[in-house]
């Protein structure tokens, strides 16, 4: 049997600089472009490191599209990654959450 792969893709920032906030308007911007982009992309979401200032940036299609959203979006990134998903758990969210 013949499974249906993802194409998903990480787009690796690392800005000076960065904050909670920035990330959530570069993370807005995304969608907005995404929502109108021609192409065969989709962003997923991002994982921000604090200490570090790097933002990793999620995304499902092919490499040149998700390069063109994001240079239109105004993202600086580094490099972009083909990654693979493993493992993940979403049946309990709320474990880990911290206020």
């Amino acid at each position: 049997m013949r499974t249906h792969r993802v194409c998903w893709q990480v787009a690796e920032c690392l800005l000076p600089g960065l904050t909670p906030a920035l990330a959530e308007a570069f993370g807005e911007r995304l969608r907005a472009e995404a929502a109108s982009f021609p192409g065969q992309v989709a962003f997923i979401g991002s994982l921000l490191m604090p200490e570090d200032e790097v933002l990793l940036c999620l995304f499902a299609g092919p490499v040149a599209d998700i390069r063109a959203l994001s240079e239109r979006a105004g993202l600086p990134f580094e490099r972009i990654l083909h990654c693979v998903g493993l493992s993940w758990n979403r049946q309990e969210p709320e474990k880990g959450l911290s206020e």
